[in-house]
């Protein structure tokens, strides 16, 4: 990292040179409430002490590599191909922003462009965006696109919604005065006749998988969405999209979701890339930008911002989405992650992930740990243990450094015994020793008397 000292003389001509009095005229829009009143009690390092101290606090962090953690819930570990890592920190791309001139951008629409590509194809739909911020906020535009198309200020979201997505979707529609009612759910599925006094909506929601592993039935939906004369919106996890039906075959209008696990390391939350497709009908309510390839006038090749929904670029009574910069970078590492994986090894990714977690669920039944129920799962699945969850995941990471999944009470703290289910997920980075590993780490958690004699 390069040092560059402010001295006092390179404060005061920074200063100078932008009309301010005093670095506190930088801060005046700060209330003085959260003002530090004092300096910090910071010790005075030196250099070499200064680094030693802070590579002793990274030295407890913990670090939960491929094999030790079973924690899905929405953010999966996945093998990143390191060429993937080293296109994007090329220094074209790296500090690349929004491609306004085309002409001194191709490079960066390209590579969006082919992002774009690979969205419809996975998706089964005829146009994609270049991007949203995450998955969740990809959802609640599509929401608010379905509103502009129909005109109903009635939206149906599924029980089984990834619960922060659902709080996202809520900010958005809470502002433009849209109500959401909820199609209830049976087991780890939702009961697409479960709705009692349909009314006419503007989009109707399936997630598939669903935040319980479910693998949701998309033509059941699309009779629901009929029903309500509703756009269909399918949320879906990209990886899954290798081995189960694309949402364009099923009638979905709409495909959002994460790209995370396309490439993307897993760090703390974000920043992801959301990604969203949908029919051509309605490519001019999408929000975002489209980018487009064309020919000049010598027939050469080249790449353009076809559409730009963005209220920067057209009139802002016209504009469908305040969206600025995408999450180009995030995208890039998506499009080269499917590049380099190639379709094959994304079939391989997904199928892989699918045949760990049923091991896991096989190898832990004969210690009395049952599935939730039979729905079928794609790479995580709900486990009934006969613990409570949380006294079993503290267990397993104190005493055997192992993430073993997410307490669903977290999410639905009603749900019939609660206490004892655990999401588990696996991905293709878990090995079958791995699993014998959690297995027997389980054992010894769920018999007390084995543990603690070491066993």
């Amino acid at each position: 990292m390069a040092y560059i000292p402010h001295t006092a003389a390179d404060v005061e001509e920074m200063l100078a040179s932008i009309g301010a009095k005093s670095v506190d005229e930088l801060f005046r829009d700060v209330p003085k409430e959260l003002l530090l009143k004092e300096p910090l009690s910071i010790p005075a390092f030196s250099e070499f002490e200064t680094e030693r101290y802070f590579e002793e606090r990274a030295a407890e962090n913990r670090v939960w590599g491929p094999g030790r953690n079973f924690l899905g819930a929405g953010a999966y570990q996945h093998f990143i191909p390191s060429a993937c890592l080293y296109l994007i920190s090329r220094g074209e791309f790296m500090t690349c922003y929004t491609p306004y001139q085309a002409e001194v951008s191709q490079g960066t629409l390209q590579a969006i462009f082919e992002f774009q590509s690979h969205i419809a194809s996975m998706t089964g739909l005829e146009v994609a965006n270049a991007s949203m911020y995450d998955g969740a906020s990809a959802l609640a535009e599509a929401l608010t696109m379905a509103v502009r198309e129909k005109g109903k200020d009635l939206v149906y979201l599924p029980e089984l919604l990834h619960p922060a997505y659902r709080a996202v979707c809520e900010t958005f529609l809470r502002e433009i005065e849209v109500e959401i009612r909820t199609i209830p759910a049976a087991g780890a599925l939702t009961d697409w006749n479960g709705v009692k006094d349909l009314k006419e909506a503007s989009a109707v929601v399936v997630a598939t998988p669903n935040c319980l592993g479910g693998i949701e039935d998309g033509a059941a939906a699309r009779v629901l969405a009929d029903k309500a004369g509703a756009l269909l919106v399918a949320c879906v996890n990209p990886t899954s999209l290798a081995i189960l039906a694309a949402p364009g075959e099923y009638g979905a209008d709409i495909a959002v979701g994460e790209s995370q696990p396309l490439g993307i390391p897993l760090s703390f939350g974000g920043p992801y890339a959301g990604f969203f497709a949908s029919k051509r009908s309605l490519m001019r309510k999408m929000p975002g930008r489209i980018i487009g390839r064309t020919t000049d006038k010598n027939g050469n090749e080249g790449f353009v911002l076809t559409l730009q929904t963005r209220e920067q670029h057209i009139r802002r009574e016209k504009a469908t989405s305040n969206i600025c910069t995408n999450q180009g970078l995030f995208a890039l590492l998506a499009t080269t992650y499917i590049t380099f994986i190639g379709k094959e090894g994304l079939v391989e990714v997904a199928e892989t992930s699918l045949v760990r977690t049923q091991q896991l669920a096989d190898a832990l039944a004969p210690l009395g740990v049952e599935r939730f129920d039979g729905s079928p799962t794609f790479h995580e699945v709900v486990l009934r243990l006969p613990i409570p969850a949380e006294d079993f995941r503290r267990a397993m990471k104190e005493k055997h450094h192992i993430l073993p999944g997410f307490a669903v009470k977290n999410w639905f703290p009603n749900l019939k015994g609660a206490d004892n289910l655990l999401l588990v997920n696996c991905t293709e980075v878990v090995t079958a020793q791995d699993i014998k590993h959690y297995a027997s780490a389980a054992s010894m958690v769920l018999d007390p008397v084995s543990d603690a004699v070491g066993v």
